[in-house]
């Protein structure tokens, strides 16, 4: 049961990628038709984030309290009802009412989704549980874009837009029918008296401010400055700075995307391993990312004084997939934190990434802009801006965060399922 979660999971996070990233792939056709300007135009692409990092703290403690089988299905059926309704949009102001709403109803889909792929695996396997997850994102990009591009192109945007409506809808018949919300009854009625108690505010905000849950959120926060980075730049600067063709930047835009997610797989499952050798959080969880973290900063910086193209997208696999250890690790240890409230506590980090995602874009434009006609030295600006910053936070992440390992009034459902014999199927 749990690796069918685990599947339904990653495609889950395929198609929340898809719903994301299908307005850029239908741009030209979209700005066509309605007559858009470039500014309007990046008002459609910004108005995604509004509510984005609001609606996925309040949807995560949502989900916390009612179970994420419920929200994870409400969540399907709210995209598939947003997709369809695309067929009725013939004006500016409804394309920019259902990104806001796109991205409101999308929000919470990461953190509950990480949360619940934590509670079906035992501690020794959530690294590589998570990191499957977050895979769902690349592989969405890797392959959910060429077909994409073909379905706009052989049936309209529209009708490319409703198609994702109807795998959203597939999605949750699955998800409700053949799935459940935890391994065990015993686990679901404990962990249903722990949700019933109300958050303290000012407890919550206390352990937020601790190095361990501070720290993380940074590191998060750093490292998905790069993950926008690469979606939105890494084909212009590749074309631009490193003289590609359309060609080559395409091919090399996939093999990076997969070369890291095999990466980054691998540095969560050595996690995971020397988590099951010792069961040290610091050794296994802290020492492991933060040290990818660091060699990954390292080597995105290496570009900038080394751009033989050859070493540019080796260089940049190596750096994708070592500093995206952090994105299937860091949910673990904010779950760990206070794991009743394990979603509420992953939306932190999701959050703090969707305001770089408004951030990062923005950011890095305005730094390319003050090279003027050196459009070379302001890529390699931004870039050293971004591998000091997560060589900066990869450093202080480990020497601040230490996992606090349990709060004796929450839900330990690591002790429940070493003490009460529960199997994760």
């Amino acid at each position: 049961m749990r690796w069918f979660v685990l599947l339904m999971l990653f495609f889950g996070a395929v198609i929340n990628f898809a719903d994301k990233s299908i307005i850029g792939l239908a741009a030209v056709p979209i700005m066509k038709e309605m007559n858009l300007s470039y500014a309007e135009w990046g008002l459609v692409g910004s108005s995604y984030y509004w509510l984005y990092p609001i609606t996925g703290i309040f949807g995560a403690a949502w989900a916390d309290r009612i179970g994420a089988k419920k929200v994870l299905g409400f969540l399907m059926l709210t995209w598939a009802f947003l997709q369809f309704g695309v067929l009725a949009i013939a004006a500016l102001p409804l394309l920019v009412i259902y990104r806001i709403l796109l991205g409101a109803f999308e929000g919470p889909f990461s953190p509950v989704a990480y949360n619940h792929a934590d509670k079906w695996f035992p501690p020794k396997q959530r690294g590589f549980a998570n990191s499957i997850v977050v895979a769902g994102g690349t592989v969405g990009a890797m392959i959910a874009a060429p077909l994409l591009v073909s379905l706009i192109t052989l049936l309209g945007w529209k009708a490319a837009f409703a198609c994702l409506g109807l795998a959203s809808i597939v999605w949750f018949f699955l998800f409700q029918f053949f799935t459940k919300e935890s391994p065990v009854k015993r686990y679901q009625k404990v962990q249903k008296k722990a949700q019933l108690e109300k958050i303290n505010v000012k407890d919550f905000l206390k352990l937020l401010g601790s190095p361990s849950a501070l720290f993380t959120t940074l590191a998060y926060f750093s490292t998905y400055i790069l993950v926008v980075w690469f979606s939105v730049w890494l084909p212009i600067y590749l074309v631009e700075a490193i003289k590609m063709s359309p060609g080559e930047m395409g091919y090399s835009v996939a093999i990076i995307g997969i070369v890291s997610v095999l990466i980054y797989t691998g540095v969560s499952m050595l996690s995971d391993y020397l988590f099951k050798k010792n069961e040290s959080w610091q050794i296994s969880r802290i020492f492991v990312v933060a040290g990818a973290m660091i060699a990954g900063a390292l080597l995105l910086a290496s570009i900038t004084v080394f751009q033989n193209p050859l070493w540019v997208v080796i260089a940049m696999c190596l750096a994708k997939g070592l500093t995206y250890a952090i994105l299937p690790i860091g949910p673990t240890i904010m779950i760990n934190e206070w794991p009743e409230r394990g979603a509420l506590m992953t939306s932190i980090l999701t959050s703090s990434g969707n305001i770089a995602g408004i951030i990062a874009p923005i950011l890095t434009g305005y730094i390319v802009g003050l090279a003027g006609a050196n459009k070379i030295a302001g890529y390699n600006l931004s870039i050293i801006s971004m591998a000091i910053l997560v060589l900066v936070f990869g450093i202080l992440f480990a020497f601040f965060v230490k996992p606090s390992g349990a709060k004796k009034k929450a839900l330990d459902h690591d002790d429940l399922s070493e003490n009460s014999n529960i199997k994760y199927s």
